[in-house]
């Protein structure tokens, strides 16, 4: 559950949209995660969405206070001033293995 069992409101719709397609990226670049041009391209989608409407309170509390789980090994956390995404990778072996990301995103969604 990323967000909401039962999302509602078209603001969790759109996060969920954004998280499950952001999840689904990661998952599939693996351990190159910081260097994949297609998990980098979804998490400047995911915070020009965050800076454009503001997000909810429940992401607010699942990524932004908090690391939340972004999927199988995959742990995400959101700063405060939504400008960087920071990707934890969980196994067995490592335990975390922090993959920091850093988009720049302005106006208009150019890099």
């Amino acid at each position: 559950m990323l967000l909401t069992e039962n999302p509602t409101r078209p603001k969790h719709k759109a996060e969920l949209d954004l998280l499950s397609k952001l999840r689904q990226t990661a998952l599939i670049a693996g351990s190159q995660i910081s260097e994949s041009h297609r998990v980098q391209i979804r998490i400047a989608e995911l915070l020009a969405h965050l800076r454009k409407n503001n997000p909810s309170l429940e992401f607010r509390n699942r990524f932004i206070y908090q690391a939340g789980l972004l999927g199988e090994g995959l742990v995400m956390r959101v700063d405060a001033g939504m400008d960087v995404v920071t990707i934890h990778q969980v196994n067995a072996d490592n335990v975390i293995s922090l993959h920091k990301i850093t988009t720049a995103v302005t106006v208009g969604g150019q890099q």
